[in-house]
């Protein structure tokens, strides 16, 4: 089916769905590269350890930030992306997914562009609020509302849309990886504005040509949906009155740990299984293509199986595979990667099937605003890792317990959740 009968006012009566997916993955290419910024915390400490030397005496002139206050960048970007989607279901509706796709992808080129300004030690507030609150928030708003935009023009085939559309969210971190690293060069601190640029531009490129391809996806037909109690399309104010509600949000909030246990990959690495520098390198890049292939995947299966079943085959594994991390002294290489891709194979296949879940649930016609009300468990859960291990004192096998402890309850949610039963007063 290529047509759309009941498009929204203005738009052209035919459209290909396929050329909106194209759009879709274009944009997500470009809100996807955000996830490679852990790239540049080398050259802004470099940086920064350059600008508070005394020129005269050679010493430090002012206390310099540490890595700690480097890498809360990205974790306030992290927050900033997920608490900006509760607002997307408003702006779609008032503006539509295009044009707030447009403005997302220039306020995220303008955000790099002030980022790359930064020129004294004193204005690392100018990151946490460019990169921090600013990109952070339109990365949110773009991969929403295209995501959540893609899914309605495919209603029969949810499963492997949002796989397509959240695999190449992934991939664009993997491929800026290698894009900065060459803008970067070795003169890290010289090249650092132009690197920030760079990525910039480019991802505003990807998103803002990626948007004038992308309609708004028609609306979803209501007629009897009271008379018939095993279809609701719930409002937000409706599904928050479930339970379903919150057991989604736990659920995620759980394997969101895996975001944690993969961007410390290299350091389990060297840690569990004695990997030298070259090994733990390479161990980040298998679990990043890893990650990719189980959005495809597990996608595509969860359409054809359920997704009930794919959950429950992703938490068991996951349990499997963090308790092999957990409990042995000393892994060899080839079971630390098996392990390691197995988290990341299967979080990647659960944030796929997560949008399409939801759509299951709680219906397509306010889809953005209620899956991202339960998506906030993916920023929370994403943070969650960093916070159990301070509290822990740095004692990692607290991490691994908490974790295993949470898979349990999520595998029990798996099992026992059943599709919410609206109920008309």
């Amino acid at each position: 089916m290529q047509t759309a009968t009941s498009l929204p006012k203005g738009q052209p009566k035919v459209v290909n769905r396929w050329l909106v997916i194209l759009g879709t993955i274009f944009v997500q290419l470009g809100v996807g590269t955000f996830y490679a910024w852990s790239i540049f915390n080398t050259p802004i400490l470099q940086m920064f350890d350059q600008l508070v030397i005394d020129a005269k005496t050679g010493n430090p002139a002012a206390v310099q930030p540490h890595l700690g206050s480097i890498s809360l960048i990205f974790s306030i970007g992290a927050l900033s992306l997920s608490l900006s989607t509760i607002f997307v279901g408003t702006l779609v509706k008032k503006f539509g997914v295009r044009k707030v796709t447009i403005t997302a992808g220039i306020v995220f080129g303008l955000a790099t562009i002030i980022a790359s300004r930064v020129n004294s030690a004193e204005q690392l507030w100018l990151y946490y609020a460019s990169v921090g609150i600013m990109l952070g928030a339109a990365d949110g708003i773009a991969y929403m509302a295209t995501l959540s935009n893609a899914i309605k023009w495919f209603p029969e085939k949810t499963g492997l849309i949002s796989g397509i559309s959240v695999a190449f969210y992934g991939l664009g971190s993997f491929v800026f990886k290698y894009i900065d690293s060459a803008i970067l060069g070795n003169n890290l601190v010289h090249n650092l504005p132009y690197a920030l640029i760079g990525w910039g531009v480019l991802s505003m490129l990807l998103i803002v040509g990626g948007a004038m391809l992308i309609h708004d996806a028609p609306d979803v037909e209501t007629d009897n949906a009271i008379d018939d109690p095993t279809h609701h399309e719930f409002t937000t104010r409706e599904m928050l009155r479930t339970p379903q509600a919150y057991l989604l949000f736990i659920a995620l909030l759980t394997i969101s740990l895996s975001v944690y246990l993969t961007g410390i990959a290299a350091n389990l690495g060297t840690n569990l299984a004695g990997l030298d520098i070259a090994q733990a390198t390479n161990i980040v890049a298998l679990v990043a293509i890893a990650n990719t292939i189980g959005r495809f995947v597990i996608g595509s299966l969860s359409d054809k199986f359920g997704r009930k079943p794919m959950f429950m085959l992703s938490y068991i594994v996951t349990f499997i595979a963090v308790a092999t991390l957990a409990f042995s002294s000393h892994l060899s290489v080839p079971v630390f990667y098996a392990a390691m891709m197995a988290v990341g194979f299967f979080f990647g296949g659960t944030i796929t099937v997560y949008p399409t879940m939801a759509g299951d649930y709680f219906g397509l016609k306010n889809h953005s605003q209620n899956y991202s009300l339960i998506y906030q468990g993916f920023g929370f859960g994403s943070l969650a890792g960093a916070v159990i291990l301070s509290l822990a004192g740095g004692n990692l096998s607290v991490v691994f317990n908490v974790y295993l402890v949470m898979l349990i309850v999520s595998l029990l949610i798996w099992v026992f959740i059943k599709k919410p039963v609206y109920h008309h007063n």
